[in-house]
């Protein structure tokens, strides 16, 4: 893997150069960054949101409500997704609303669906209100318009060629869908909304912490920690989570893929009941419910990477774009396939599960890549399709499979002839260990809540000496090292996670360039840092 030192210039003043890595640099970026706004105080600037459409969507809203006209909350089944349609559901009953939310299974397929739709208007519902969709769902609006229903679209989707022809269009790219939908609840009532979901939403959602996400994941955060939903604290127990150590770790990789997990595996229905419900005992029963999908979607996913793989390699391995499907891979997962295959040959990779009539794909892509103007490209041969720059998804006649796989992959070999792909570790800057010190580690928590656009800090240090080196876990998978700076003034624990085929390389005297965050080791009141391992560079490599 190869290094990429953000700044070369050697400063005294380490935190200023993190901040810079992340666009940061003039005064007043830098104070909104390490201040952030409190979530009620971000106005519609702020959030990149038309102030016409929101006021529509109100109006109409509170006309519904007065009129008690049936509504529909209709979301999406990721967790970004579950978390701004309980969000909407919830202001929208405190209000007196005449709703119910809906969540389609994911073979339904994703977004507004015509035969839903007619449904809908046959049970006599006047409004629907999307949540992290239907920013691309033209046709399907236009027939709820003749049908008589209204479509408030709510999604941070990127724009297609045109704007749906809704009765409002609350659209930006600056939150996520949760985020949008927060925002409506905001402007519904004037009582504080809570942040639990919309911050696990967000997390989830992988959108940029910078801006006026970080202000709802800042502020958010403690909210999880401390929530009263029955569901989440189930969540928790089942998770194995100390709930006062929540933070974006813990959201992003553990309680994420569960609320994740029953959308992939069954009904997403699951998921927003269970963050919903205040009974405590039927939040047991659902968290016990999703926790096992969860370590069902676990194995599944294993086995279908470990197939996957093998397809791409037998083909070759070699074409700037991964592109592979079988009748026996599940829907919900393709996308965590994509997401493995891409990040381990560096490549933007389509993952799509072969139906009968339709297929149904996941794409994932590189930073050179923008894969949802690739996919919009082929949209004459497409059913349904929508996504971001670095993930989108796609409905597709089986009989064209073949098709789009040689227009995507003209496409990726024209845009990626002339470049190497080859991950880059994004390293901010080189340390000597001596600067290391628990007072740069409490600095750089101030920069904290990590995550896209603010990763958790990666440092490089050269020449470091090994002092002790094994390897520990389940197989012998991790790393567990003793280093020193060249004079051993230094010492430090270091870990290095799926890093023990390494250790043939190392032996104690031996010198090496680390590159690593730091962590907080605490055990029985006591302090000590220690290093995570990102990558080591030998002589040999």
């Amino acid at each position: 893997m190869k290094w990429k030192i953000l700044n070369k210039v050697r400063n005294k003043e380490i935190i200023k150069v993190l901040l810079a890595n992340r666009g940061l640099k003039s005064k007043k970026e830098i104070e909104e960054f390490l201040n952030p706004k409190k979530p009620e105080d971000l106005t519609i600037k702020d959030v990149g949101l038309d102030s016409k459409q929101l006021k529509k969507a109100v109006q109409r809203i509170k006309k519904a409500i007065k009129k008690k006209e049936k509504i529909i909350v209709y979301g999406d089944y990721d967790a970004d997704g579950i978390c701004g349609t309980a969000i909407l559901w919830e202001v929208l009953d405190q209000l007196g609303a005449e709703v119910m939310p809906f969540i389609p299974r994911r073979e339904e397929g994703y977004g507004l669906k015509m035969e839903r739709i007619e449904g809908m208007a046959k049970e006599g519902v006047k409004l629907i209100i999307t949540v992290d969709q239907g920013i691309v769902a033209y046709s399907q609006v236009e027939r709820a318009n003749k049908l008589g229903l209204e479509v408030i679209i709510t999604d941070h989707h990127v724009l297609g060629r045109k704007k749906p022809k809704a009765l409002a269009v609350i659209q930006t790219t600056k939150l996520a869908g949760c985020g949008v939908a927060w925002f409506l609840a905001r402007h519904l009532q004037a009582k504080k909304i809570d942040l639990d979901l919309v911050t696990i939403g967000t997390i989830t959602d992988m959108v940029s912490l910078i801006g006026a996400n970080r202000s709802l994941i800042k502020y958010g955060l403690k909210e999880v920690q401390k929530t009263k939903r029955p569901g989440l604290q189930a969540l928790y127990d089942f998770a194995g989570l100390d709930k006062k150590k929540i933070g974006t770790y813990e959201i992003g990789f553990i309680i994420g893929p569960r609320i994740n997990a029953a959308g992939r595996m069954d009904d997403p229905m699951e998921s927003l009941r269970l963050v919903c419900t205040r009974n405590e005992t039927r939040a047991i029963g659902l968290a016990q419910k999703i926790d096992q999908r969860n370590r069902e979607r676990q194995v599944l996913t294993e086995k279908t990477i470990i197939h996957a793989r093998e397809i791409w390699l037998r083909e070759g391995g070699k074409n700037s774009l991964i592109f592979v499907g079988d009748k026996s891979y599940q829907e919900g997962i393709v996308g965590l396939v994509a997401g493995k295959l891409s990040e381990e040959f560096y490549r933007p990779a389509v993952v799509f599960s072969q139906g009968k009539e339709f297929s149904k794909g996941s794409a994932r892509s590189i930073k050179e890549f923008n894969i949802i103007e690739a996919i919009r490209s082929c949209a004459e041969i497409l059913a349904a399709h929508g996504g971001h720059p670095q993930a989108a998804g796609f409905t597709v006649e089986t009989a064209k499979i073949t098709l789009l796989k040689e227009k995507l992959g003209e496409i990726a070999e024209k845009e990626l002839r002339d470049k190497s792909l080859s991950p880059n570790l994004r390293v901010d800057t080189e340390l000597n260990l001596e600067e290391v010190s628990l007072k740069l580690y409490q600095q750089i928590r101030e920069l904290e809540p990590f995550g896209q656009d603010n990763p958790q800090p990666v440092f490089a240090s050269r020449q470091v000496k090994i002092l002790d080196a094994r390897t520990v876990g389940n197989g012998h998978k991790h790393l567990k090292l003793r280093l020193s700076d060249s004079l051993s003034r230094f010492v430090f624990d270091a870990i290095g996670f799926g890093l023990g085929e390494l250790s043939s390389q190392l032996s104690p005297e031996k010198s090496i360039d680390i590159a690593y965050n730091l962590s907080l080791n605490e055990w029985n009141g006591n302090q000590r840092l220690e290093l995570k391992i990102k990558d080591i560079k030998t002589k040999d490599n």
